[in-house]
């Protein structure tokens, strides 16, 4: 027994029945001060007492339609797949019923989502947003951010028709997935506690309290959460016709505040209820078209897109059509404009290179194109003989290896030489540029689907 001045520290174990007391223990999407708020308020609730009074799954009886047809479904607190029993909340089976029934009535002509929401579990909430979606198709749905829509509440509001904030520092964001597994190992033995896990499975009873959390374990943990993020960004892309590349320098759990998020193509604006209201009364007048079956679309194009669309295009002009936001439409008369003005250049420079070649002298008549490489004019065939692991070194022995070595090289035998080394050894070449521009993201993305292509 513990002297009266000692204090027992002991890991609690619950045998409780709660209404989906589960939940809580899965993965979450959510802003982590409010989870943190939401934890401190759990700990000094009398469990027991709760959970008798919790009702079934709660949330309210439904959604309020106004006289001009707009149904009202609001999006309050942490969200989780039934009513918590635990904190005030939102249930993603009661919102995504009431978006069914919505979408159902006829008298129904556009629905208003109010959310003030921090995010919640990653549970339940994909099916959330492919029900928003599903609804935007038929429906125009306008999400209407009253303070703060963080984490997991961005993948809903982004598959709304439009999205707009009460005001300018209204919270928006905190974009992200994370789990949380505690190490009390240190705890048990301090008590000279010693806990066995008997496991069938490497990883089976990960976590337990009184374990140590093993680097593998954290490794397994950090695969589920990444997994589980990409189809996230992917949600929040998809929403917003954007690219996840231009989604993801965003999502690194901060909050920011509306009017940044309006800047970064996040939501569409910062006005009132009512404005939006009226908005939102405005596009139901206007049906909305089904998009038909290889027609050009009017959001922005994403690169899968502008590859299918312009399969000949380079990447670097498909780069240039993401980083201006160009709809497909758009890219079009831009690609038209590619085009021409490329073939314009190239018949200058033939005309160029054709009165330069009747001007040369006669040996060096050749001097358009790559000189081609012979036994006469090269150095070896050995493009293996100097590997120092270095990509740039390595590179540069295996062009000088395709040199002259008994005279000072051309230029053309230059190109020709660093052609040849590209094209026989393109690993190495690839390792090459890409540490040659080391840092440049852009250049990076353009390297990667240069050589994913040719793959």
């Amino acid at each position: 027994m513990p002297r009266p001045d000692e204090q027992m520290i002991f890991v609690p174990r619950f045998a409780l029945e709660s209404n989906y007391l589960a939940d809580y223990f899965g993965l979450w999407a959510i802003h982590e001060q409010s989870f943190v708020s939401a934890v401190e308020k759990l700990q000094g609730t009398d469990l027991r007492q709760h959970i008798k009074q919790a009702s079934g799954d709660g949330g309210g009886s439904g959604y309020t339609t106004t006289k001009d047809g707009i149904a009202i479904i609001a999006i309050n607190g942490p969200t989780m797949k039934f009513t918590p029993s635990m904190s005030e909340g939102t249930s993603t089976v009661r919102v995504r019923q009431q978006l069914k029934s919505a979408k159902r009535d006829e008298s129904v002509k556009g629905v208003m989502l109010v959310m003030d929401t921090p995010g919640g579990t990653s549970k339940g909430n994909q099916d959330l947003a492919d029900e928003v979606a599903a609804l935007a198709e038929v429906k125009p749905v306008f999400a209407f951010v009253e303070d703060m829509t963080a984490s997991a509440g961005v993948s809903v509001a982004s598959q709304a028709t439009k999205r707009f904030a009460n005001n300018a520092t209204a919270m928006y964001g905190a974009m992200g997935t994370y789990a949380v597994i505690q190490d009390t190992s240190g705890m048990a033995e301090k008590l000279g506690v010693k806990v066995h896990v008997v496991r069938a499975g490497d990883h089976k009873g990960a976590g337990v309290p009184g374990t140590e959390v093993t680097a593998e374990q954290l490794t397994e943990m950090q695969r589920i959460v990444d997994a589980v993020n990409e189809s996230y960004l992917q949600t929040i892309a998809k929403g917003l016709k954007k690219s996840v590349e231009l989604i993801r320098p965003f999502a690194d759990g901060r909050i920011i505040l509306a009017s940044d998020a309006v800047s970064a193509g996040l939501i569409d604006g910062v006005q009132s209820f009512d404005q939006t209201y009226q908005g939102l009364l405005d596009a139901v007048s206007k049906p909305i078209q089904p998009t038909r079956k290889g027609a050009m679309q009017m959001e922005p194009a994403t690169l899968q897109d502008l590859k299918k669309t312009f399969p000949n295009s380079s990447a670097e002009w498909r780069e240039s059509q993401l980083e201006a936001n160009a709809t497909l439409s758009e890219a079009a008369i831009a690609y038209a404009g590619h085009v021409e003005a490329k073939a314009t250049s190239e018949r200058e420079q033939h005309k160029k290179d054709l009165d330069a070649a009747k001007n040369a002298k006669p040996e060096k008549s050749r001097s358009l194109g790559h000189v081609p490489l012979t036994s006469e004019n090269v150095a070896g065939d050995d493009l293996d003989s100097q590997q120092s692991g270095d990509p740039i070194a390595d590179f540069d022995s295996a062009v000088r290896a395709k040199l002259p070595k008994n005279r000072e090289p051309s230029l053309e035998e230059r190109q020709a030489a660093i052609a040849f080394v590209a094209r026989t050894k393109p690993a190495l070449h690839r390792s090459y540029i890409e540490a040659v521009n080391a840092g440049n993201k852009r250049v990076a993305r353009l390297i990667s689907e240069k050589y994913d292509d040719a793959a």
